[in-house]
């Protein structure tokens, strides 16, 4: 079974900056302690996880916008 989009950033979420609380999409990445700095390496991990390029304007607030952000990248690297 392969990992889903949600499944693999939350992964990346707890063993790059340890996060420990139950995620969902809802989840807020600052209310989870992860500061600008995390998002940013988060970012970074994503983009050499899945071969994309994240726009450097995108700021994403939820997990759930995370996911999207990705998921729209992916299709478009498809097309």
């Amino acid at each position: 079974m392969t990992e889903s989009t949600f499944e693999h950033i939350c992964t990346i979420l707890k063993e790059q900056d340890g996060v420990t609380e139950e995620l969902t999409p809802e989840t807020v990445l600052s209310e989870v302690g992860l500061d600008s700095l995390a998002v940013v390496e988060a970012v970074m991990a994503c983009e050499a996880d899945f071969d994309i390029e994240i726009d450097t304007e995108a700021n994403p607030q939820t997990i759930g916008e995370f996911v999207e952000l990705v998921d729209g990248l992916l299709e478009e690297k498809q097309a």
